[in-house]
Formats: structure tokens, sequence, C-alpha cells
């Protein structure tokens, strides 16, 4: 498994562009095309947050200021924290869809 927390926001996005059916290699600084940028612009992520009923949780004192971000369903429960919320509701995001990927058969 990938540890999304040591990966930087550019390379989460790719992941998540992947994910989702986009093409990141079309992005700038390569490709002709505004990339998106889950990790810091909310109209990127908000879809994912809301269509995977990903829950935010604001930090509280002895977090380390640290954003809280969950997704419960059937599956399982997902768990990440940073700074940001909108990082911490990515990486909560790929948790989950590497374990979904390998509860179906498609680990590499």
């Amino acid at each position: 498994m990938i540890k999304w927390y040591e990966e930087s926001d550019s390379e989460v996005n790719r992941s998540i562009a992947l994910l989702t059916g986009e093409d990141p290699d079309k992005w700038y600084p390569y490709g002709g095309i505004k990339g998106k940028d889950y990790c810091k612009n909310p109209s990127d992520a908000w879809p994912i947050i809301y269509a995977n009923k990903i829950g935010l949780f604001y930090p509280e004192t002895n977090d380390n200021n640290q954003w809280n971000a969950r997704i419960t369903n059937p599956q399982g429960e997902w768990q990440a924290y940073s700074q940001s919320p909108l990082r911490a509701a990515m990486i909560c995001y790929l948790l989950s869809q590497e374990v979904q990927s390998v509860m179906a058969g498609n680990s590499q």
C-alpha cells in the first residue's frame, strides 16, 4: 500500500485524477490543460467529498492542528489526518479506494 501521507500534493492529485477518469498527463506543465488541485481547491474536491460521504472534523487542541477526515460505509472505515482539510479528505478517499480495489481482486 502507498503511504499517502508521504506523497506530494501533485502525486495525490494525479492518483485521484486517474481514479476519477481524468487524464493528468494533459495537465500543465506538460499538457495544455489546467489541472485539478483536489488538495487545495474546494470546487475540485467537493464532488468527491460529497459522493463518498467524507466527514471532516476540525482539529482538537490535542491533535497537533490536524483535520480529521473519515469515511464509514459497509466496506469499512477509513481515516486520514492533515493540517489541510481537503488533503485529509483526499487521502481518506485514496485509502478507501485502495482497500476496495484489493477486495475486488484488482491489487497490483
